[in-house]
C-alpha cells in the first residue's frame, strides 16, 4: 500500500478516525478526561478507545498536523469519563497478526455476531498484505486496479465519512457495519456516496484511484471490530 504504509503515524491515525465519529454528538460536553500520548499511539486509536471521533479530539486539542502528534503530549478528550488504559494503544503485534489471519477465523465469529459476510470491494492484485510493512504497522490490505476501477460496498451498513481529511488516505469512504465492524476504502479517485447515506452490500461506492500518498492505483481496504484492526484475508471469502 505503498501509501498508507509511508506515511508514518498519519495514515494509520487519522484515517478512520472517524468510525469514533459515530458516536459524536451535536453539543459540546461539559465534562471529559485528560490523555497523555505514549509512544505507538495516534489519533485514531485514541478516537476508537474513548469512543470520541477525531474531529471532535483535534478540535478540541487545536491539532493540524496528525503527524506531528508527540509522546508526552496531554489532550483533552471530551465527552467521556473513560479512563486512560494502563497499556499504550498500539497495533496488534506479529502474535496477533499471525493469530488473525487464520483463514476464515474471523469470517464466522462476523457471521455469527452480526450475520455479516464481507465480501472483495475490488477485482485486482494483493499488492500488499495486513500486518507490519517497512517496520511499520499496515492496517489493511491493497488491491491494485486499474484507475476507475468500481469499488464496491464489503456489507450493507452506513457511510460515516466521505471524503478527505484522513492524510495520507487520500479520499476515503468508510462504512460502519452491524454490530462492532467497519469498512475503510481509501485512496479513490471518486466517491459516490456522502455522510449518513446507507448502503447495500456490492454497491458502487467510490473508484479505484492514487490520491493521498499512494505510488500507484488501488485501494487501501481495512476490515476494523471495535478499537483494532483485522486482518481483511480472514474475513473475505
Amino acid at each position: 500500500m505503498s501509501g498508507l504504509a509511508a506515511g508514518p503515524v498519519i495514515a494509520r491515525c487519522v484515517l478512520i478516525a472517524l468510525l469514533g465519529l459515530a458516536v459524536a454528538c451535536a453539543s459540546a460536553p461539559t465534562h471529559g478526561v485528560r490523555h497523555v500520548v505514549r509512544p505507538g499511539e495516534n489519533l485514531y486509536r485514541i478516537s476508537q478507545y474513548y469512543g470520541v471521533s477525531v474531529d471532535r479530539i483535534r478540535r478540541a486539542n487545536r491539532v493540524r498536523d496528525v503527524s506531528a502528534l508527540r509522546v508526552g503530549l496531554r489532550l483533552w478528550i471530551p465527552g467521556t469519563h473513560k479512563p486512560q488504559a494502563r497499556q499504550p494503544l498500539k497495533a496488534p503485534d506479529g502474535e496477533q497478526a499471525r493469530r488473525a489471519a487464520s483463514p476464515g477465523a474471523n469470517r464466522h465469529r462476523a457471521k455469527r455476531e452480526s450475520n455479516l459476510e464481507f465480501s472483495w470491494p475490488v477485482r485486482g492484485r494483493l499488492s500488499s498484505s495486513y500486518g507490519r510493512r517497512w517496520g511499520r504497522a499496515h492496517e489493511g490490505i491493497d488491491i491494485a486496479a486499474k484507475r476507475g476501477t468500481s469499488i464496491r460496498a464489503a456489507e450493507a451498513g452506513r457511510v460515516i465519512h466521505s471524503g478527505f481529511g484522513l492524510g495520507a488516505y487520500g479520499r476515503v469512504v468508510i462504512v460502519k457495519h452491524a454490530g462492532h465492524y467497519s469498512t475503510v476504502y481509501a485512496h479513490n479517485r471518486k466517491n459516490f456516496v456522502d455522510k449518513g447515506e446507507f448502503v447495500e452490500k456490492g454497491q458502487v461506492i467510490a473508484q479505484v484511484g492514487q490520491t493521498g500518498n499512494a505510488s500507484g492505483p488501488h485501494v487501501h481496504f481495512e476490515i476494523r471490530r471495535k478499537n483494532g484492526a483485522r486482518n481483511p484475508l480472514s474475513f473475505l471469502p
